[in-house]
């Protein structure tokens, strides 16, 4: 780890373990790892690997450019594309052997009369709208298609997403599944998935053959209480400089945040141009040896200000880092700070920060 850059440090016997615990809660152990978002921000030509070592082997992105770069690194692997085939994309798809979700009716009839499928293992995966109201096909869509499609139902993979998983009690996850079984009704020997990283945790109605998890592979909490997880990535950004103030001083843009005469400031080299939120200004933390210490007015493009007052000289070593997401303070715990999820907290972090795998 380089200590002169800030990093995101991923736990990679965390992620397998997070695999390991989702496969053993699925109904019927399997797993399509979803790696959108340059694997939600941690690195996906590693992050991808490693799931393939630990036997997956069905994979979903959301852009076509995501699904190339990610049939680069697994030459072997099933792809899906969330985001389905858009205008001119038939044989970038083809080409790369990729599956796209198809969501609308004029989608499945370029795909299907343009042979595309026959470039992948044959399965055309059709999007069901259940409720969430986003992309997908809706019921009479799918009557229509379920008289012409011109191959056996056993290739198709019925797929759509919940709303509100992570509420075990919400009486929107019942009423999806109402829908998605109604869908899957038309479509004898089809494949289906329904639960992503939440629904693996509601009981195994909603499991079906495959669950496609993203979010708690990478350590977020899925769901209500304790979060069932291991901690996956830690960042940390090299300490600039350690000032000791000669007199009372306020301290950022803004002059927000007024330290006495001999507190310690540290000067982190992290900023919001990195991911991290400015809205931590004041009120978010950071841990330096251990210990807990007060982010010391607003965050900069480039830089934090941290208030280590409480920590002795001797602490204070030139090599020190700070940690803004550990084990201590989860991505989780940020998320709630910034009244936002961890997807968003991991997938902001910028380019500048080097990610590191161990």
């Amino acid at each position: 780890m380089s200590s002169h850059i800030a990093t995101l440090a991923i736990d990679l016997s965390a992620l397998r373990a997070n695999y390991r615990l989702l496969k053993a809660k699925h109904a019927k152990g399997a797993l399509a790892a979803v790696v959108k978002a340059n694997a939600y921000g941690l690195g996906v030509e590693t992050v991808s690997k490693t799931l393939w070592e630990e036997g997956c082997r069905q994979f979903f992105v959301a852009t076509l450019a995501e699904g190339i770069e990610l049939r680069e690194c697994l030459p072997q692997a099933q792809i899906g594309v969330f985001n389905g085939l858009l205008a001119n994309e038939e044989k970038d798809f083809a080409q790369h052997r990729l599956t796209p979700v198809l969501n609308d009716l004029g989608q499945v009839n370029a795909w299907v009369t343009g042979n595309g499928q026959r470039a992948t293992d044959g399965t055309i995966a059709l999007h069901v709208d259940t409720g969430i109201t986003r992309l997908g096909l809706h019921q009479a869509d799918l009557q229509a298609l379920s008289s012409r499609i011109p191959y056996p139902a056993t290739r198709i993979l019925l797929m759509s997403h919940l709303a509100c998983a992570h509420d075990r009690d919400h009486p929107k996850n019942a009423e999806q599944l109402a829908r998605f079984k109604q869908a899957l009704a038309l479509f004898p020997g089809a494949a289906a998935s329904l639960a992503n990283s939440a629904g693996i945790f509601l009981p195994p109605e909603y499991h079906f053959d495959v669950a496609r998890p993203g979010c708690a592979l990478y350590g977020i909490h899925p769901t209500g209480g304790d979060n069932p997880m291991r901690h996956v990535a830690t960042l940390s950004a090299p300490m600039l400089q350690i000032r000791t103030l000669a007199q009372d001083e306020t301290v950022g843009y803004g002059a927000t945040y007024s330290a006495k005469k001999g507190s310690r400031i540290a000067l982190v080299g992290l900023g919001y141009s990195d991911g991290y939120f400015r809205a931590l200004g004041n009120r978010g933390f950071a841990y330096v040896a251990g210990m807990k210490v007060p982010i010391a007015g607003r965050i900069s493009m480039d830089m934090i200000a941290l208030d280590v007052s409480a920590l002795s000289e001797a602490q204070l070593t030139p090599d020190l880092r700070a940690e803004f997401i550990n084990a201590q303070q989860t991505v989780n715990a940020i998320a709630d700070q910034c009244d936002t999820i961890g997807y968003e907290i991991f997938s902001r972090i910028g380019r500048r920060v080097k990610r590191v795998y161990g």
